[in-house]
């Protein structure tokens, strides 16, 4: 069992706040009544990521609240905007400063299966003096997370820059086409439904440089960040298309090398 030391928790209770929190957020968070995990993003008015998170159920109460685990460097601000869009709904927004994000690879007693993909370890929140744990290398699991393609927080993406259907959101369960209107919805539901997806992210592993954005000649490649030795890339759908199609080994030319690369499968 693993701490992850980059993510703080807060939660959100109150009787209007499942109406509220379906209103503004990208994904349907029924999930929660469920007993499951949601995956979810916060959008500008003109659909580009402002913050993206995970709620969890939590049980400890009656009526309908739930536990939000986002990067510690947003919470400050995302406690902020939340309470900007309340306005007088019975929604509450507690800081949780003695609770931490825990992750294993295996399926234990009040552990979450991660909605974002299946070969992700099991999450759960719990206060640091209850459980006992091994720190985590965070190198690993940001290898592991990053090779598969999910992107979280904003060294991986570009907040009030980034379009979440760039980012696979479609995929990893962090847009809902389906649950009605929120916050960027109709920018979000244009591009999907009118199929004007043009790039989507991959990683390249390996890179012992730190990289000069500026000396990547392809410029069909949009570059976002290099976390450690993986470099995250924004490339042209039509050339993930042509490995999906294919079943080849994914590859491009990198610096006059022939490299692979990951997408989110």
């Amino acid at each position: 069992m693993n701490i992850l030391s980059d993510r703080s928790v807060f939660k959100i209770s109150g009787e209007d706040s499942f109406d509220f929190l379906q209103s503004v957020v990208t994904a349907d968070i029924s999930p929660l009544k469920e007993e499951r995990a949601v995956a979810t993003c916060l959008l500008s008015a003109q659909g580009r990521v402002l913050f993206d998170f995970l709620l969890y159920p939590d049980f400890n109460n009656l009526e309908f609240s739930c536990l939000v685990d986002c990067h510690n460097s947003e919470k400050t601000e995302l406690i902020k905007r939340l309470s900007m869009y309340k306005l007088r709904s019975k929604v509450v927004l507690s800081d949780s400063v003695n609770l931490s994000v825990f992750i294993c690879d295996e399926k234990k007693e009040g552990f979450f299966s991660d909605p974002r993909h299946s070969k992700l370890p099991f999450r759960v929140v719990r206060e640091k003096e209850t459980i006992d744990f091994d720190f985590l290398v965070d190198s690993d699991f940001y290898k592991k997370r990053l090779d598969l393609c999910v992107a979280e927080g904003p060294s991986e993406i570009t907040r009030g820059e980034a379009l979440p259907l760039d980012y696979w959101m479609d995929k990893t369960s962090h847009v809902s086409f389906n649950k009605g209107c929120f916050i960027g919805q109709e920018v979000t539901a244009r591009v999907y439904h009118r199929k004007k997806i043009r790039r989507r992210l991959i990683s390249i592993n390996n890179q012992k440089i730190k990289l000069d954005p500026s000396k990547i000649t392809d410029k069909s490649l949009r570059f976002i960040n290099q976390i450690g030795e993986i470099v995250l890339l924004l490339a042209p759908i039509d050339l993930i298309k042509k490995f999906e199609a294919s079943n080849n080994e994914s590859e491009i030319i990198w610096f006059n090398n022939y490299v692979k690369f990951n997408y989110y499968l």
